[in-house]
C-alpha cells in the first residue's frame, strides 16, 4: 500500500477536494483499492462522501488503542473506494491520557496503518490545515506527501514552513514529496508566475503539471455528499482531477521499488 499524506500550512487550498477525487478516480477508473483516511476535526472529507461530523466509528479509538483500525473502515457509494470518518473529538487528541503519556504516541497512526497494508493499494491521509501532532503522525505513517496550494500570497508563503517541516520529518522517517499541485487554476491570473516561480524555489521540479481549474461544480457536489466525478462527470474540475490521478499514479509506480520487475 502506497501511503499519501495531503498537507498545506493553510487552509482553504483545496487539500480536501483533491484526496476525495483523486481518490475516487483510483477507485472507479483504474480499478485501485483506495483507503481515505480523514484527520481533521472539521471532517470536511467524510461530508464530502455523504459521512456526517458526527460519525461514532473513527480514528479516535484506534489512536487510543481502544478499537482496531479494522473496525473503523466504512464503505463508500464508489466500488473499492473506502474512507475512515472523523469527528470534533480528533482535536487536541494528544492530549488525551492515553497519547499525552505515551512517548511514542507519533507511532500509533503508523502501527495502525500497518496492519491494513495487504488490504488496500493506495491510502490518502487528509490533514488538518497546521502542522501540528495529527499532521505529524500521518507524515511518519506515510510513504509519500503531496503539497496543495492555491495561487494566492499567503498560500504560497507558507511553502517555506512546508519545506521546513518536510525536512524536520525526513530526519527521522524516509517520506518524499510526492509533488505540489495547484487548484483554483486561472490561465489570466495575474500572479501566476510569481506563484509557479515560488514553488519552484522551494520544492524543486516538483510542480505537477496537472492543475485543477475553478468549478463550482466542486462546492455543489459537497452539498450532495458524492465526488466531483460523480456530480459533473463531464465538468472541467472531473477532467482536471483525472488527468492529476493519471500523473500522480505515474510517479508513484515509477518511484517506487515495487514498481521494478521481478528478477
Amino acid at each position: 500500500m502506497y501511503t499519501t499524506t495531503l498537507c498545506s500550512f493553510k487552509g482553504g487550498t483545496s487539500k480536501t477536494s483533491t484526496a476525495l477525487n483523486v481518490g475516487a478516480c483510483l477507485a472507479k477508473f483504474h480499478k485501485k483499492k483506495v483507503l481515505l483516511i480523514d484527520s481533521d476535526a472539521q471532517a470536511n472529507l467524510s461530508i464530502g462522501l455523504g459521512i456526517g461530523p458526527d460519525s461514532e466509528n473513527t480514528l479516535v479509538p484506534v489512536l487510543q488503542g481502544a478499537t482496531d483500525i479494522k473496525k473503523v473502515i466504512h464503505e463508500t457509494k464508489i466500488r473499492n473506494l473506502f474512507v475512515i470518518p472523523a469527528n470534533a473529538y480528533l482535536d487536541g487528541i494528544e492530549r488525551t491520557p492515553e497519547l499525552a503519556g505515551d512517548p511514542y504516541a507519533h507511532e500509533r497512526f503508523r502501527r495502525a496503518l500497518k496492519t491494513v497494508e495487504n488490504d488496500f493499494d493506495y491510502c490518502f491521509i487528509d490533514t488538518p490545515p497546521s502542522l501540528g501532532w495529527l499532521t505529524q503522525s500521518a507524515f511518519f505513517a506515510s510513504n509519500y506527501n503531496l503539497i496543495c496550494a492555491i495561487p494566492e500570497a499567503y498560500s504560497v508563503l507558507a511553502l517555506r514552513r512546508l519545506k521546513e517541516f518536510q525536512e524536520s520529518i525526513k530526519k527521522y522517517h524516509p517520506i518524499d514529496v510526492l509533488g505540489v499541485v495547484v487548484s483554483f487554476w486561472d490561465e489570466r491570473g495575474a500572479v501566476n508566475s510569481t506563484v509557479l516561480n515560488e514553488i519552484t524555489t522551494w520544492f524543486p521540479n516538483k510542480l505537477l503539471k496537472s492543475k485543477i481549474r475553478r468549478d463550482i461544480a466542486v462546492s455543489r457536489a459537497v452539498f450532495q455528499g458524492v465526488t466531483v466525478i460523480e456530480h459533473a462527470p463531464d465538468g472541467r474540475a472531473s477532467e482536471d482531477f483525472q488527468q492529476l490521478t493519471k500523473e500522480i499514479l505515474d510517479l508513484i509506480e515509477k518511484n517506487s521499488p515495487k514498481s521494478e520487475p521481478k528478477a
